[in-house]
């Protein structure tokens, strides 16, 4: 694979870079206080993150969502990547429930681990995102050609509760999937096995530190006013607003105040609806909360006894936008536990530094 090839992944930003320079930029991102963080679902699951170079072009994206309450269940037929084969697929059904009742019900459930400062918050989760590259060779101008695939991984992190200690992340590769109607490229076996990283403090308080989320606004106008006062790129202020309400929720701990303000803040963002038919990367069945952007509807999923949150998705419900059949699941991922650790792994990782 060409070093000037670099891959856009509809994820966080430290989900595994192509080259050790990115690796070390994006461990910085996660460690930094300063910048907000841009998010994932990508799925571009909403929004897009681009782990690279300046001369890749591209735009990754996962999560849409306003419809109409009767809107119809459609199934469709679409052929899988380079076998042929035609699968019913179902769009999602918009429920009669509000996202205001779903999302009033998840702040009521929320809990607090109440972690020690000494102590580290721990999240495993499993993902699947897209990964896309396009764009031109920087040495020769040579366009090249498009290619896209899901990646797909499980993720362990320990995150400092108060942001004053190094982290750690270990990413264990899955069996890349089809992106849908594309061919699965080589790059994407290029990641195989079990990666550690360290996640040094570098003399910064993350942002992602449980006593930093604490001082997050407890309120739901006030956390409105937060989501909606970050950068959001090329984004519209709602999808902008909607990326910051899952980007405060994967592979974080926000605490209860905190995160009964944001679901509260959350149900008042234009477009965002309810579906009863989500399932999380672990195929767990819950209720999804979403909005549509570029082509597809970003669900966040709850349990639908506990209202505790299972993952997130990302279908399809522009196949133009999007460039994938209509009905296609591009993105999935599953919080899987959070747990409250004394210590995080001792990594050694020469990639890890602060210069």
């Amino acid at each position: 694979m060409n070093d000037e090839i670099d891959m856009i992944k509809q994820a966080r930003p430290e989900v595994t870079p192509y080259s050790e320079g990115a690796k070390l930029a994006a461990r910085r991102t996660l460690t930094a206080s300063a910048p907000p963080r841009r998010r994932p679902y990508g799925i571009a699951l909403v929004g897009a993150l681009a782990v690279a170079a300046a001369s890749v072009v591209a735009v990754a994206t996962l999560f849409p969502g306003a419809g109409a309450d009767d809107a119809p269940t459609v199934a469709v037929g679409t052929a899988s990547a380079g076998t042929g084969e035609r699968a019913a697929i179902t769009l999602p059904r918009i429920a009669k429930m509000s996202a205001e009742e779903v999302l009033g019900r998840a702040a009521r459930a929320v809990t607090d681990l109440r972690p020690g400062d000494d102590q580290f918050i721990r999240v495993t989760s499993q993902t699947m995102y897209g990964a896309i590259r396009m764009g031109a060779n920087v040495k020769t101008g040579e366009s090249i050609e498009e290619s896209r695939y899901l990646y797909r991984s499980k993720r362990t992190i320990w995150l400092s509760a108060d942001g004053t200690r190094d982290g750690a992340l270990k990413i264990e590769y899955l069996e890349p999937r089809a992106y849908p109607g594309w061919p699965i490229p080589k790059e994407a076996y290029d990641e195989q096995g079990t990666e550690w990283n360290r996640l040094p403090v570098c003399g910064n308080v993350s942002e992602t530190a449980y006593t930093s989320l604490k001082k997050l606004p407890g309120d739901a106008e006030g956390m409105r006013a937060h989501l909606y006062a970050r950068d959001n790129g090329d984004n519209s202020p709602d999808a902008g607003a909607w990326t910051a309400v899952g980007d405060l929720l994967r592979e974080t701990y926000l605490p209860a105040e905190q995160r009964a303000a944001l679901f509260k803040a959350a149900a008042t963002i234009p477009g965002v609806t309810v579906t009863e038919d989500a399932e999380d990367a672990a195929g767990r069945k819950g209720i999804g909360v979403g909005r549509e952007s570029l082509g597809i509807r970003e669900d966040i999923i709850f349990n639908p006894e506990t209202y505790e949150l299972l993952g997130e998705r990302g279908i399809v419900v522009d196949e133009k936008e999007a460039k994938a059949p209509l009905g296609s699941l591009v993105a999935s991922t599953a919080q899987l536990t959070i747990s409250v650790d004394d210590k995080a792994p001792r990594v050694d990782d020469p990639h890890a530094g602060c210069g």
